[in-house]
This record gives C-alpha cells, sequence and structure tokens, in this order.
C-alpha cells in the first residue's frame, strides 16, 4: 500500500509539473509577442498566466518534497541533485514573480497608453521625442522578459534533467 501511495505521489508530480510548469515557461514568450502586437489585454493575460502557473508551480514543489519525504531514504534532501534543483527553482520563480511579471505588467500599461510604433524610416515623420522614449523603454521590457523567460526556461530544463539522470 505504501508502494502505491509513493507511486502516486511521483506520477502527481511529474503530471503536475507537465501540467504547470509548461504554461508558465511559455508565458514570457506569450507576453513578447503581444508586446509586439500591442496588445495590452495580451500582454495583461500572459502577466497573469505566468502569476497563476507559477504559484501553481508550489504545488509541483510540494510534491516532490512529499515524494523525497516518502522515498525511505533512497532520495535525501541532502543530495547534492536536490540542491540543486531546489535552488534552481528559487531562482525561476523569483524571476518570475520579482522581475517577469511586474515587467510585463509594466509593458500592459504602456501599450494601453497607446505607445506609438515607431520604425527608424518613419520615427521622424510619426512620433515625438516623447513616444520614442516610450517605445525604446517598451522595446528594453520586451527584451528583458524574453531574457527572463530564456532563464526561466533554461533552469526548469537543468531541473528536469537533473530529476531524470540523478547524477549526484
Amino acid at each position: 500500500m505504501i508502494r502505491f501511495v509513493m507511486t502516486f505521489v511521483k506520477a502527481l508530480h511529474v503530471l503536475s509539473a507537465v501540467m504547470l510548469i509548461g504554461p508558465l515557461m511559455s508565458a514570457p514568450f506569450v507576453g513578447r509577442r503581444a508586446i509586439a502586437r500591442r496588445s495590452a489585454d495580451g500582454v495583461r493575460a500572459a502577466a497573469n498566466q505566468m502569476s497563476f502557473y507559477g504559484l501553481g508551480s508550489i504545488l509541483t514543489a510540494l510534491l516532490g518534497v512529499l515524494t523525497v519525504s516518502a522515498s525511505g531514504g533512497k532520495v535525501k534532501f541532502g543530495d547534492p541533485w536536490v540542491i540543486i534543483s531546489s535552488t534552481l527553482y528559487v531562482v525561476a520563480l523569483g524571476l518570475v514573480f520579482f522581475y517577469a511579471v511586474p515587467a510585463l505588467r509594466k509593458a500592459a500599461n504602456m501599450v494601453a497608453e497607446g505607445v506609438l510604433e515607431a520604425t527608424p524610416d518613419t520615427a521622424a515623420l510619426t512620433a515625438t521625442g516623447g513616444d520614442l522614449q516610450l517605445k525604446e523603454r517598451l522595446d528594453a521590457i520586451t527584451g528583458r522578459v524574453y531574457g527572463a523567460g530564456i532563464v526561466v526556461l533554461l533552469a526548469f530544463a537543468l531541473i528536469t534533467l537533473l530529476m531524470t539522470i540523478r547524477p549526484f
């Protein structure tokens, strides 16, 4: 019976990782595309998706803790791969909640305010200096969201590898 429960908890851990971490990793890229399309609603949806699935990923972490606890000593919290995975998770979640989500919300507000889309050829003809500064700020936010998305993606990819191969 205990073996069945442990297997069930492991399966829930993996299932929650697939169902919650996958959408979390895609949200910054969806947000970047929405910024490029100047869709304030799309950017807000990406920020909300990132927040929701970021909070949901805590369930995955708790199931992971339960899996380690129920492993009967086969896996320990002091194992290097568990420590590294946990650290990467905290870093990824920090990026999500304290960097990417606020940046997406700021971008949504800027897009909603009507930041002009100016190209270098038409910038002097269609936009004022203030509009160009806003566009440059929005472009910088877009780059930060993309960069944070790449780091979060790499962190969760490394966590997945560590949990699969358990190298240490």
